[in-house]
């Protein structure tokens, strides 16, 4: 067989190789014939192995050049190496251990209100106690050993694993907090700031080396102690000892111990002071500890299966959260916390932060409760309120209660209260959307029976007529009308999602699908409420409430800044007149007599549930804001009556909470310009319309000229009697005064027959739900 084949050099050589083998068994190599042009060279020696000469120099040299690639890319990696060894040797000799006393007062974390400068209170990590070393127990140090550090009497203080961890969650956008050693840890705590940076964790880095090289494990270990916060305000572990169980660090058992040690990693995260849900995580990390604590002989390994966690200290707060400002502070911590700062970013990070309350709005919010708050049968009454900016979701005043340090807990967030017919404007906007307009008329009058055969009652159970508009069923909040509505021309799923859309939590409890979902069973806060109400005066755009505006570091970076987004949820044609039927609530309807005293536009409902909550919310178009009673005398959770409350018989969201409502926004909104709402849409199709008065001419007796005379004799004329005209008898009116606000009744559960009702559907209804407890 021959081949031709081309040289580098241009040239053509053929090659002829035979693959027969010889006869008598020996192999010999084959040869090859060459040809320069047109002369035939014949080379009888046998063919190198690596082919013809062309391709043996091709190929000599791609092995050159790889090996110039290798040599170039050793020699890169030596310059890299030797660089970092040098940048490493610079940066460690150019960082200095910082002085930890000069940072003392620079930490604070300092709250403003909305306009920057007016100080709201501030977070500081003053309270502090210093021990020597000897004088915490061994099994005390081992509790923190186990829970941070097994290995720290015999590491060299960094970890490199830990930094590696820290550098590779840092280029994937995550936090780089985490596997960090105890001298690590005491080096960022005492000398550095929280910043989540690669260059805060090289600056830690190296004075961690410094530290490790300059101060014995002993020594590291004390200030670590000493440094650490272990939450509720506490750095150091002298202090924890004495806010979680009263007592000195020299006396803690080893449970306590593993208590303190445990919580050291997150105290927000861990302390059931900060959260009731925190226990479970607590004993989780508590036999962790004690286990660690048994590998390193402080604890019986038995045992730490088995012994509970000791009983903690309820807190002790500071004088800072003294009064109503105390639920303002803590809220900010609350959100801090869940947009990602830390305890100790939050407690010594020397934050500045800038808050949403408005001065001047929270000090009339105070003002109102304070001054109109009742005293006579207030025992056990409580209050919460909050206002809100529509539009951008700021909550620019709250009211919590009266003092933080005298009951920790939130009546404007943590208080979920049955809203009664404050819930009504959602089924109103539900219809609306559906096309049902203000016109409409539905069932008035006492009682409304549902298809399970279940009653419905206005208040006081009285009459409004058979058919009533919705524009005086909201106006005189009139219960049989809007389950009329809820039933027969809606459906319970619209005024739970327009609720929703509006700003009511999905997850409320007793928020159900059922035919009274419109008079308010569902457990909102008030907080919830002056947002849902923003959602109307703005138009129908939805915003979340927030209190954080800004966050900056103590040079003046900025970490965090809000912005707002507004979410359409309503055609701003239906927020026309949902606005416009609310609007006559306050000025003719339940909210009249009070709120009508703002002095300027503005729509509201009132609500109660039963006689346990009584509700006002209500709105401008700047500002929109809630207030909510209840009273809970033996602190058990369990709603009693508010009626003799103030010395009113029965406790309606007009009176009081209406009062207090309207002395707030009359303040706060003071000097402000006042602003209309736009003028009602009036959409919609009339559902079960008013008859329109219509009447049927007399018939005349004869023509008016006579007629000609007969040619035969003219028959008996007998005229015929006229029909009568058509009477149109309306309504007769509800005798007596205006009627108050309805209270709504709690649901009974029954069977749902088939329903029998005065607009009948073919769509069957899921039965109200069991009372709230």
């Amino acid at each position: 067989m021959t081949r031709t084949h081309l040289r580098d050099d241009g040239s053509v050589y053929a090659a002829a190789q035979s693959k027969r083998r010889p006869t008598d068994g020996s192999y010999a190599r084959p040869t090859r014939q060459y040809a320069r042009g047109s002369v035939d060279v014949l080379d009888d020696t046998p063919a190198s192995r690596h082919g013809p000469p062309g391709r043996r120099a091709t190929r000599v040299r791609r092995r050159r050049r790889g090996r110039r690639f290798l040599f170039g890319l050793l020699i890169t990696l030596v310059v890299v190496l030797l660089g970092g060894v040098a940048a490493f040797v610079i940066g460690y000799a150019k960082t200095p251990i910082p002085d930890p006393n000069t940072l003392v007062d620079a930490n604070t974390t300092t709250l403003y209100y909305s306009d920057g400068k007016s100080v709201l209170g501030s977070f500081h990590a003053q309270n502090r106690i210093s021990v020597p070393l000897d004088q915490v127990p061994k099994p005390v140090q081992d509790a923190v050993l186990a829970a941070e550090n097994r290995t720290f009497w015999t590491d060299k203080g960094v970890s490199p694993s830990g930094i590696l961890r820290a550098v590779w969650n840092q280029a994937r956008g995550q936090s780089t907090q985490g596997g960090s050693t105890i001298t690590q840890q005491y080096v960022k705590n005492y000398y550095l700031t929280q910043d989540q940076t690669w260059s805060r964790k090289l600056k830690e880095l190296f004075i961690s080396l410094k530290v490790q090289r300059q101060l014995s494990k002993q020594e590291i270990l004390q200030h670590y102690l000493n440094t650490s916060y272990f939450g509720r305000g506490a750095h150091g572990i002298e202090v924890a000892a004495q806010s979680y169980f009263g007592t000195h660090v020299q006396d803690l058992t080893p449970e306590q111990a593993a208590v303190l040690a445990a919580v050291l990693r997150a105290p927000s995260n861990y302390d059931p002071a900060s959260d009731p849900q925190n226990e479970k995580r607590l004993e989780g990390r508590y036999r962790y500890v004690l286990r660690g604590m048994a590998d390193l002989g402080s604890f019986d390994r038995a045992a730490a299966e088995q012994v509970p966690l000791p009983k903690l200290k309820p807190v002790n707060s500071k004088q800072v959260y003294r009064g109503p400002g105390g639920f303002l502070l803590v809220q900010v911590r609350k959100e801090l916390l869940r947009l990602g700062y830390t305890e100790q970013q939050i407690e010594a990070g020397g934050l500045q932060v800038t808050t949403t309350y408005d001065p001047k709005a929270q000090r009339a919010m105070e003002k109102a409760f304070k001054e109109n708050f009742p005293t006579k049968n207030a025992k056990g009454v409580h209050a919460g309120g909050a206002a809100i900016r529509p539009g951008t979701g700021e909550v620019v005043a709250m009211y919590g209660g009266p003092d933080y340090l005298e009951r920790q807990f939130n009546d404007a967030t943590q208080a979920k209260l049955q809203p009664g017919s404050t819930f009504k404007p959602f089924a109103l906007t539900a219809a609306l959307e559906d096309g049902i307009s203000l016109k409409s008329r539905f069932w008035g009058n006492t009682p409304y029976e549902l298809p399970n055969g279940d009653k419905v009652k206005n208040e006081f159970n009285r009459d409004y007529g058979r058919y009533v508009d919705l524009m005086r069923a909201t106006r005189d909040s009139i219960n049989t009308a809007y389950v009329d509505l809820t039933v027969s021309a809606i459906k319970p799923d619209d005024v739970v999602d327009a609720a929703v859309r509006a700003g009511v939590p999905a997850n409320s409890p007793g928020l159900e699908k059922h035919a009274k979902v419109s008079l308010g069973f569902a457990s909102v806060s008030p907080m919830d409420m002056a947002n849902s109400y923003a959602t109307f005066a703005i138009g129908g755009q939805r915003s979340s409430w927030h209190v954080v505006d800004k966050v900056m570091t103590r040079s003046g970076e900025v970490t965090y800044e809000a912005k707002p987004a507004m979410k359409r949820e309503f055609d701003s044609d239906v927020m026309r007149d949902v606005n416009y039927a609310l609007q006559d609530v306050i000025q003719g309807g339940s909210g009249e007599k009070e709120a009508k005293k703002i002095g300027r536009p503005a729509a509201g409902k009132t609500g109660t549930h039963e006689d346990q909550t009584a509700w006002f919310v209500g709105y401008t178009p700047q500002m929109s804001a809630s207030v909510a009673f209840y009273k809970d005398a033996n602190g058990d959770g369990v709603k009693e009556s508010l009626d003799d409350v103030g010395g009113m018989n029965t406790f309606f969201g007009g009176g009081y909470p209406a009062r207090i409502w309207t002395a707030f926004m009359a303040e706060a909104l003071d000097g402000q310009p006042v602003q209309q709402f736009p003028p009602p849409a009036k959409i919609g199709t009339d559902v079960n319309p008013a008859p329109t008065r219509t009447t049927t001419p007399t018939p005349t007796l004869g023509p008016t000229t006579p007629a000609p005379l007969p040619t035969t004799p003219e028959p008996t004329f007998t005229p015929q009697r006229p029909r009568p005209k058509p009477t149109y008898t309306p309504l007769p009116p509800t005798p007596g005064p205006r009627p108050g606000p309805t209270r709504t009744k709690d649901p009974k559960p029954q069977p749902s027959p088939t329903r029998t009702k005065p607009f009948p559907r073919s769509t069957d209804l899921p039965t109200a739900p069991p009372p709230p407890g």
